[in-house]
């Protein structure tokens, strides 16, 4: 398992709608099903706003992301950022960081649209069965 923080000073935006990421987890899952080989990547997002959670699927016969090279781009979020996050970057949705942004981005996008009657609870058991069944692990904050 890899872990990392950082000590990141809340940047103030002149946007009205901005969300503070406080920690970002990946997970790295062998695929459940018989039939599927390959690995779940999930991220789960810590923010003011609550949980966020988005996930993609790597084929076996894909590259396997680089935890620690991903890492090191998707730590520089941890801050309070402007909403869209991602409008004006441009990247490359195949390559490592684009495919790490896409998950940060899908995150976000789910946390500001869920309701605030989403329970914490429910959060924290699906991230307790993730780091149960992930054979990679990196939480950065």
């Amino acid at each position: 398992m890899f872990c990392q923080s950082s000590q990141h000073v809340p940047q103030s935006t002149e946007h009205s709608s901005s969300i503070t990421i406080t920690r970002i987890e990946l997970f790295v899952i062998p695929a459940l099903a018989i039939d599927s080989a390959g690995y779940r990547i999930c991220l789960r997002l810590t923010s003011d706003l609550g949980f966020g959670w988005s996930e993609m699927f790597i084929d076996e016969a894909d590259e396997m992301m680089d935890l620690e090279r991903c890492s090191d781009l998707l730590v520089s979020f941890i801050r309070s950022v402007s909403l869209p996050l991602l409008h004006d970057f441009q990247y490359d949705k195949f390559d490592q960081e684009g495919r790490a942004l896409d998950l940060l981005a899908a995150a976000i996008q789910q946390v500001t649209t869920l309701s605030a009657e989403t329970a914490p609870a429910a959060a924290d058991t699906e991230e307790y069965v993730l780091r149960q069944r992930a054979v990679n692990y990196v939480s950065l904050f």
